[in-house]
């Protein structure tokens, strides 16, 4: 299950983790005035209220004394699955999973994220790379296709970056059945994507 899989990267990383706070800055790094409407992922990332029936899931500020923090979205009613573990849970036609992960500095979130991409390569079937920059931040990003019989989604994109010191990751995963474009989704989300300002100093 994708989720589980962003939990197993987080715990293989968590040597790169530091002590941080949850407290929303008052402006973002593009000039703009941090709104009470958008999500905030610690003092990181602020999400706009994002489009294509995209509906927050939840929020994790569980994490926040490790300097990360984990946001999820949905589309579409929730299904029962059997995972292969033999886990039943909440399946949907699609799922975001965003990722902030504070590392010791710039370095270490580049082999962070790095990691993570050589895991996607070694899971799934990239179709299409491309680099792309919104909002100032630049992310590279990826259309793959899941290719396996254990994994419910048959495709996704993706989008890593670095701010400062902290790796951002986005995966959205979509299941067969899903009729929406998965890269267009994933880049009008970007687009609604705030970070704090001084983050990338």
């Amino acid at each position: 299950m994708k989720t589980k899989r962003i939990w197993g990267l987080v715990l293989a990383l968590s040597l790169f983790a530091l002590t941080g706070c949850s407290v929303a800055p008052s402006q973002a790094a593009d000039g703009s005035e941090w709104s009470e409407d958008w999500i905030t992922l610690g003092p990181v990332l602020g999400v706009e209220p994002p489009e294509h029936g995209l509906t927050l899931l939840y929020n994790n500020t569980a994490l926040t004394a490790n300097d990360m923090f984990y946001a999820a979205w949905t589309i579409g009613e929730a299904e029962s699955y059997t995972n292969a573990d033999g886990e039943e849970i909440d399946l949907y036609e699609a799922q975001l999973d965003v990722l902030v992960y504070g590392c010791a500095d710039a370095e270490h979130a580049q082999a962070a994220v790095e990691e993570w991409q050589g895991r996607q390569d070694e899971l799934y079937t990239a179709v299409d790379r491309r680099e792309e920059t919104w909002n100032g931040q630049d992310y590279a990003l990826s259309d793959y296709e899941c290719g396996s019989e254990t994994n419910p989604y048959s495709r996704g994109a993706s989008a890593f970056g670095v701010c400062g010191k902290y790796a951002l990751s986005f995966e959205l995963n979509c299941r067969d059945a899903f009729d929406g474009n998965e890269a267009d989704i994933l880049e009008d989300f970007l687009c609604g994507c705030h970070y704090g300002a001084g983050i990338s100093d």
